[in-house]
């Protein structure tokens, strides 16, 4: 009852603070300037998502009705936003992540993995880290953390000897229990020596951390790999026209390190202060027990079945294809075919194909499958975003903002990509990732004409910032997971978050002036002049 009434009291509040903010930029809505009408809806959008009376989802559709009565843009241009090539490449890509998921084609992958490691907690750790963050490139990050930590909590299970780890009823990992069944956990597992409890927890948390720590950032290494990545490929479309800097394979190029060094780090920061400091490793009397749960969980799912190898075959053609539309450092198949496609053709077809090929006399993906896994908030999201960004551009905006922040011309590049990371970091705490970027990117884009640099220079980065949110449990759903099904404090998640923070954004400000400016040529301003990315 306190919780339905808490409840009721935050979205009171919420639905009275949006409508006081709708009626305080009022003035705005009813100035015979186009650009300040298209600031009142932008204004009230970004309150309203920040706020969240309705669904950000909802919200994100308001520009369907607010720009044509407002005069900004008319309903088709407007609507036209919300299905651009982009959002095809991105429905495409999710639909064959959702049938890996289906055919636990994941799963899989990630228990392999687990035994190829050891059992050597070290290795185990980094085995657990590098197995999320790659199924997160592809895979939904919140469907990874979900099926990894069961795993976890079993290898806790046989560390401890003690009673099972209680998983919380209502929580999202109720949908994920089928992952480890809970009278392996109930079996007698030998003798084996009494570890610190203190020691114990810290080693509970440190693995829970790892794992939505490397869904995080895993995210970031593909251009379908969160919502963040597609709506900076979109907004670039929409507000650079002939934009062809950002494709699957140089996003690949670019992000892979930067995601794999943050990976490397966060391990050893893991290791270095709450497992080596416990010294559980060396307590441990059965390691051989913790191979042998795995490996029968690994036997439990059979050989590979016809609809998984289609699957996985179907999925590589689609990165292949991605990645070999047009590499830049050879000609693509699209170029040697004389034809015109973006990347949501392959997307498209490859998906198409999953529901056309049976398994077991049903196609291996079922539209009803799709219905409920998609995530249709963050589609919606997306295209509300585009919207947004494009009212700005044809209602002036861009330009009268462009030129209130010519002033920070005189600051040094790096500084002003330094403070953005960070801050993106922090806003990204409190809202979605997209969210972020859906603010965020319009405002850069013309930030970076204003003070004279490449717009991407400033983007890029902060794009990939929106997905380093570690510090809180509401800042993403594998933070979430990880924190409920762990019975961690706030402290305990924000502590390390910190740090995490400022690691992973050090690491993309590294990677924008080395890789960056290698792959996507950021010294060069997109009239020609040149102002090269430098402190």
């Amino acid at each position: 009852m306190e919780s339905i009434r808490k409840l009721c009291s935050k979205r009171l509040f919420s639905a009275v603070a949006s409508v006081a903010l709708g009626l305080a930029l009022l003035p705005l809505a009813l100035s015979p300037h186009k650009e300040w009408r298209c600031a009142f809806v932008i204004v009230w959008v970004a309150g309203m998502w920040l706020l969240e009376p309705v669904p950000v989802a909802a919200t994100a559709l308001l520009p369907v009705v607010l720009f044509p009565v407002l005069g900004i843009a008319s309903s088709a241009e407007t609507t036209v936003q919300y299905m651009k090539e982009t959002y095809m490449m991105f429905l495409g890509g999710l639909m064959v992540a959702i049938a890996v998921e289906e055919c636990k084609l994941h799963e899989r992958i990630a228990l392999r993995v687990l035994l190829f490691v050891g059992t050597d907690i070290k290795w185990l750790m980094l085995g657990f880290m590098l197995t999320t963050m790659v199924l997160s490139m592809w895979v939904s990050n919140t469907a990874t953390t979900a099926m990894m930590v069961p795993i976890v909590h079993a290898v806790m299970g046989r560390i401890t000897a003690a009673e099972d780890i209680p998983m919380h009823e209502g929580s999202s990992l109720t949908e994920s229990k089928h992952v480890f069944d809970t009278e392996e956990e109930n079996k007698s597992v030998g003798s084996r020596q009494s570890c610190d409890a203190g020691g114990v927890s810290s080693l509970r948390v440190a693995l829970l951390l790892s794992i939505c720590y490397s869904a995080n950032i895993g995210g970031t290494g593909t251009l379908t790999g969160t919502g963040p990545n597609i709506i900076l490929k979109g907004m670039l479309e929409e507000l650079h026209p002939g934009s062809t800097e950002v494709t699957f394979a140089t996003w690949l190029l670019y992000n892979v390190p930067g995601m794999v060094l943050c990976v490397f780090m966060g391990w050893i920061y893991l290791w270095m202060v709450y497992v080596k400091c416990s010294n559980v490793d060396h307590n441990l009397a059965s390691k051989e027990d913790i191979h042998r749960i795995i490996s029968q969980r690994y036997k439990k799912l059979g050989s590979p079945k016809c609809n998984e190898l289609t699957v996985i075959g179907i999925f590589l053609m689609l990165v292949l294809l991605w990645i070999f539309r047009e590499p830049k450092f050879v000609s693509g198949w699209a170029e040697l075919l004389g034809v015109n496609v973006g990347d949501s053709v392959p997307a498209i077809g490859a998906s198409f194909l999953l529901f056309m090929i049976p398994a077991g006399g049903a196609p291996i993906l079922k539209w009803q499958t799709v219905q409920q896994k998609l995530p249709w908030g963050v589609i919606l999201l997306t295209g509300g975003g585009f919207a947004l960004a494009h009212g700005a551009q044809v209602s002036g905006l861009s330009s009268l903002v462009g030129e209130r922040l010519a002033s920070l011309s005189v600051l040094p590049p790096t500084a002003i990509i330094t403070v953005l990371c960070l801050m993106t970091a922090a806003i990204t705490e409190v809202v979605s990732n997209s969210t972020a970027a859906t603010i965020l990117l319009p405002v850069l884009s013309q930030m970076a004409l204003s003070i004279g640099v490449n717009p991407l220079s400033l983007m890029l980065p902060v794009t990939v910032s929106c997905s380093y949110a570690f510090m809180l449990p509401v800042a993403t759903p594998p933070n979430a997971i990880a924190f409920e099904s762990g019975g961690m404090t706030t402290a305990q998640m924000a502590k390390p978050g910190i740090v995490m923070n400022v690691v992973c954004c050090a690491v993309q400000i590294f990677m924008v002036h080395t890789l960056g400016v290698a792959i996507f040529d950021l010294g060069t301003f997109p009239n020609g002049r040149t102002k090269p990315l430098q402190p």
